[in-house]
C-alpha cells in the first residue's frame, strides 16, 4: 500500500482546543458574559447617567427587589401568547391541511394567504381594539393574526414537499389517499410545522407586547409603557429581560420538543 493511499485513509485530526471550545455552549455564554462585562464598565467609568442608561447590576438589583410586580404582569403577558399561539397553530395547521389536499382552494386561497401574510401586522392593531374591545379578546385576536400565517406557510410547505417518486410508488402499490397522507406528508411536515412554530412564537410574545402598547393596564407591554411616562429604565429594562426569558424559554421549549419528536432528523 502506497503512501498516498495510507494519507487518504488516515484518520481525521483532532480539532484544536479552541475549534473544540468555540464549539461548546461555553463559547457564546463567554460572548454574553463579556458584551454585559463591557456595558458595566461603560456605564460605570463613562459617565453617563443611570437615569438614561443603566448597568446591568442595576436591572438585576430591580428585578430582584420587585421580582413580585414583574411576575405579577408577566402572568397575563404569558397565558394571552400561549392562548393565540395555541390557537395559530390549531388553525394554521388545518388550513394547511385543506389548501393543500384540495387543488382548486389551493389555486384559490394559498396567494391570498401570502399577500395577507405580507401585511404589516403591527399597523393593524388599533383596528383589533375597535373589532374587539379593549380586553382580552383583542389581545390574543391580534397575537392568533401574527402568528397565524407562519403556521400556514410553513407546515403547507412540508406538507407539498414530499419526493415525488415516492408518491408514485405509494400510488403504484395501491396506496389510499389517506395512507399517503398520514404515512408520506404528515412525516414529512413534521419538521416544518416545528420550523413554523419557533416563527410563531416569537411573532405571538412580539404580538402581545404591541397588543399591551394599544389596550391594557396590566402585562409587560403594559409596564413597559408605565415605566416610559416614569422615565425609569430600569423598570423598562426589567420588563424587557423579563419578556426576553418569557420567548427565549419558549422558544427552547418548543426547539427541544422538535428534536426530541423529529428523532430521525441530524
Amino acid at each position: 500500500m502506497t503512501e498516498t493511499t495510507l494519507s487518504a485513509i488516515a484518520l481525521p485530526s483532532r480539532p484544536s482546543l479552541w475549534q473544540s471550545f468555540v464549539n461548546s455552549p461555553a463559547w457564546p455564554l463567554t460572548v454574553t458574559i463579556f458584551c454585559f462585562a463591557a456595558w458595566e464598565a461603560y456605564v460605570t467609568w463613562s459617565g453617563v447617567l443611570r437615569v438614561i442608561l443603566p448597568a446591568p447590576s442595576d436591572i438585576v438589583r430591580y428585578i430582584g427587589a420587585n421580582w413580585a410586580l414583574l411576575l405579577e404582569h408577566a402572568w397575563p403577558t404569558l397565558y394571552q401568547s400561549l392562548i393565540g399561539f395555541g390557537l395559530a397553530c390549531v388553525g394554521g395547521i388545518l388550513i394547511s391541511i385543506v389548501i393543500t389536499e384540495f387543488t382548486a382552494i389551493r389555486r384559490g386561497f394559498y396567494p391570498l394567504v401570502v399577500v395577507i401574510a405580507l401585511i404589516p401586522k403591527i399597523s393593524v392593531a388599533p383596528l383589533f381594539t375597535i373589532w374587539f374591545g379593549t380586553g382580552d379578546v383583542a389581545r390574543v385576536a391580534l397575537v392568533f393574526f401574527i402568528a397565524f400565517f407562519p403556521m400556514v406557510i410553513s407546515p403547507a410547505s412540508g406538507l407539498m414537499s414530499v419526493n415525488r417518486g415516492l408518491l408514485m410508488m405509494a400510488k403504484s402499490f395501491g396506496a389510499t389517499k389517506a395512507q399517503i397522507f398520514w404515512k408520506l406528508r404528515v412525516p414529512s411536515a413534521i419538521p416544518y410545522i416545528f420550523d413554523g412554530m419557533k416563527v410563531a412564537i416569537s411573532l405571538a410574545v412580539i404580538g402581545i407586547i404591541v397588543a399591551e402598547f394599544v389596550t391594557s393596564d396590566k402585562g409587560l407591554g403594559y409596564l413597559i409603557i408605565f415605566a416610559t411616562g416614569l422615565l425609569d429604565t430600569r423598570m423598562m429594562m426589567a420588563a424587557v429581560v423579563v419578556l426576553s426569558a418569557i420567548g427565549l424559554g419558549l422558544y427552547f421549549l418548543i426547539e427541544w420538543a422538535g428534536n426530541k419528536i423529529v428523532y430521525w432528523q441530524p
